[in-house]
């Protein structure tokens, strides 16, 4: 995950973004496997988004947290 010589922003930038595409991985797999040929599932919409917000929001604060930190430690 993160090496033990690097900054603290990184490491928590790193975890932020593998843990949204971790769980951007889990909510595809998820919904394949509830959704087979032979039937269909109907999720709430609050559910459905979410589903959909989280990894995203997860990986876009990754990519703040490690733009803020680079930037002041320039």
């Amino acid at each position: 995950m993160a090496a033990p010589g690097m900054k603290p922003y990184l490491k928590l930038a790193s975890s932020l973004v593998l843990v949204g595409t971790g769980l951007f991985s889990l909510e595809q797999y998820g919904l394949g496997k509830l959704e087979g040929p032979a039937r269909s599932v109907h999720l709430d919409g609050t559910v459905l988004s979410l589903l959909v917000l989280a990894p995203l929001l997860l990986i876009a604060a990754g990519a703040v947290v490690f733009i803020v930190g680079k930037v002041r430690r320039l």
